[in-house]
C-alpha cells in the first residue's frame, strides 16, 4: 500500500470545532477541524465516514432496523455478538446508511450497530475494531441528525480535561450545508491498533483538495460504561496529525448506496 502524507493541525480540536462544525475548511487543516466536526464532523466532515464517497443522488436512505429506546442503567450492558476481531475487517452485509440534515448520510450497522438508542443517542456497538469505526462514524455525524454539536460531544467523548476544552468551544447548532460544500464525504476507515479496551484508528473520508483525493483523520477510541466513547487530547483535539491516504490505505465502507 502507498505510504500517507502526514501534516501538523495546527488548530486544536477546539479550533476545529469552532470553525469546523461551522465554517468551512481553509486547507486540509481546517478540514481536520470539519470532521471533528467530524467530531465531530470531523471535523465536521468527519463522520461520515461513508463508503466509496457518498457523492451521488441522495434519495432515499435505506433505513437501518429501528432500536430499542431505553437507558445504559435499565437496559444493562451492550452485549453485541462481536464475530470479527481482525484490524482488516470485512464491512458487514447489513450496512446501511442513516440519512441527516440535508441528505448528509453515514454507514450503520444492525448487527455492528448502533444497536439500541440511550438517553436519545444512537449507541451499543460491537467490542471490536469494526464496531469502534462505526461507533467514531456515529458520533461525528449524530450532530447532523436531530442534536446539537455540544450534546453531541458530551455523549460521545470519553470524560477528561480535553472533553471539557471541547465543551467550551463546541456550538449549539452545526451546519450541514457547509459540511457538504466541503465535499467530504465518508470513504473508509483504517485499524491502526487494536485492544480489549482501546482502538487507535483513521476514520477516511473524500475530499477533492487532498492531494490523494482523501483525508485521513486519526482518533482513540476507548472502551467506557460499556461501550466505545472518544478520546480527546488534553487540548480537546483528536489527534494533533492528520493524513492523506491513498486508495488501498483503508478498508472502503460498502453496502447499501443512498
Amino acid at each position: 500500500m502507498a505510504p500517507s502524507n502526514r501534516y501538523t493541525n495546527r488548530r486544536g480540536f477546539g479550533a476545529a470545532l469552532k470553525r469546523g462544525w461551522n465554517s468551512k475548511p481553509a486547507g486540509i487543516a481546517a478540514v481536520m477541524v470539519l470532521v471533528l466536526v467530524i467530531i465531530v464532523v470531523l471535523i465536521s466532515t468527519l463522520l461520515g465516514v461513508f463508503a466509496p464517497a457518498n457523492t451521488g443522488d441522495q434519495g432515499t436512505a435505506s433505513k437501518p432496523a429501528p432500536t430499542s429506546s431505553t437507558s445504559a442503567a435499565a437496559d444493562g450492558p451492550c452485549n453485541v455478538k462481536v464475530t470479527d476481531t481482525s484490524s482488516t475487517p470485512k464491512v458487514p452485509s447489513d450496512l446501511t446508511w442513516k440519512t441527516g440534515q440535508e441528505g448528509l448520510t453515514w454507514p450503520v450497522s444492525k448487527s455492528v450497530g448502533p444497536t439500541k438508542t440511550v438517553d436519545g443517542f444512537d449507541a451499543c456497538f460491537a467490542r471490536s475494531p469494526l464496531g469502534a469505526a462505526l461507533a467514531a462514524t456515529t458520533a461525528i455525524y449524530d450532530q447532523y441528525g436531530t442534536h446539537s454539536a455540544a450534546d453531541s460531544l458530551d455523549f460521545y467523548i470519553a470524560d477528561s480535561a480535553g472533553k471539557k476544552k471541547s465543551l467550551e468551544v463546541a456550538p449549539q447548532q452545526s451546519d450541514p450545508q457547509q459540511m457538504r460544500s466541503s465535499g467530504m464525504n465518508p470513504a473508509g476507515f483504517s485499524i491502526d491498533a487494536f485492544a480489549k479496551d482501546r482502538v487507535e484508528l483513521t476514520l477516511v473520508y473524500s475530499y477533492p483538495s487532498s492531494s490523494t483525493g482523501y483525508y485521513g483523520m486519526p482518533m482513540t477510541i476507548v472502551w467506557v460504561d460499556d461501550d466505545w466513547k472518544i478520546a480527546v487530547l488534553d487540548n480537546g483535539a483528536t489527534s494533533n496529525t492528520g493524513t492523506t491516504p491513498s486508495d488501498g490505505d483503508f478498508i472502503k465502507w460498502t453496502g447499501t448506496k443512498s
